[in-house]
């Protein structure tokens, strides 16, 4: 790099150049800027809804396909209706299966490493022992926002519980395995990994928040029915949490500990509170 002296001054010493280069800002260590940006996010949520909707129908079809044949029946020696616990995990599966080769397909559109840019860092470590108590206050919070809206809507309860009762019933351990285990691992790398990772950068973390915790919220809702005014607002919250805990510590990790443990909670209370027999 050429040096610069004033008028007179005599020209420096080869191997005595003072001058100093100015470079840009050095890259931010751990930062999770994405190679996609909100066209890919937008068609990735209009693609992944139909995508997961057939998953579940080819799921149906060959369940009912087999049952015919009285194939389940001679493999597990069980009816029809005792292999619903299964059946909602084949379920699970095929549904987070299509969503998370949908969220690979255009995540990768624009190259760059596709793992770590959607969130699949090594965390500080000493956070995900925090994760499990944060998921405690999380519940007892969504769960007073959840009880402070029922009166306003005349009673109504979170669907939510008979679903997960009836579905899996006596085979509490499947229900664990696909909510516990498969939903917070996809969900994280869906909702937080692309989705606000995806928005943050062009939105900014603010509205990067709200957009990718509104979604989540109304993926949730709408997959129950009937109870967006209920449980709207709390997973809203949950979403916040969850993409705050992301951006603060540059991985996906802690928050799929997070998830996991939130919804572990859930589901212990309500296999303990034997929401099952009072379903209708």
């Amino acid at each position: 790099m050429r040096a610069w002296r004033c008028p007179g001054q005599p020209p420096q010493p080869p191997g005595n150049d003072l001058s100093v280069e100015v470079a840009g800002p050095a890259p931010e260590e751990g930062r999770h800027d994405t190679s996609w940006g909100i066209r890919e996010v937008v068609l990735g949520i209009a693609v992944a809804i139909p995508a997961v909707l057939i998953a579940i129908v080819v799921v149906a079809v060959a369940t009912d396909a087999l049952s015919q044949a009285g194939v389940i029946g001679s493999l597990s020696g069980r009816s029809s209706k005792s292999i619903l616990p299964f059946y909602n995990l084949a379920t699970t599966l095929a549904f987070y299966g299509a969503l998370l080769a949908v969220v690979a397909f255009f995540a990768s559109r624009r190259g760059g490493p596709l793992w770590p840019q959607l969130g699949l860092r090594r965390p500080p470590y000493w956070v995900l022992p925090l994760m499990p108590v944060l998921a405690v206050a999380l519940q007892f919070l969504t769960g007073l926002i959840s009880a402070a809206l029922s009166p306003l809507l005349h009673g109504m309860t979170n669907p939510q519980g008979c679903s997960i009762s009836q579905g899996f019933g006596q085979d509490a351990y499947l229900g664990v395995i696909a909510i516990v285990v498969i939903a917070p691992v996809v969900e994280e790398i869906t909702f937080r990994g692309f989705i606000f990772g995806g928005l943050r950068g062009r939105l900014g973390t603010t509205w990067a928040v709200v957009a990718s915790s509104v979604v989540f919220a109304l993926a949730h809702t709408l997959s129950v029915g009937g109870s967006i005014l209920l449980l709207g607002p709390s997973l809203f919250v949950a979403g916040v949490a969850l993409a705050l805990v992301y951006e603060k510590t540059k991985s996906i990790y802690p928050g799929m500990v997070l998830h996991a443990s939130f919804n572990l909670v859930a589901v212990v209370l309500i296999f303990l509170t034997s929401t099952a027999g009072n379903c209708r």
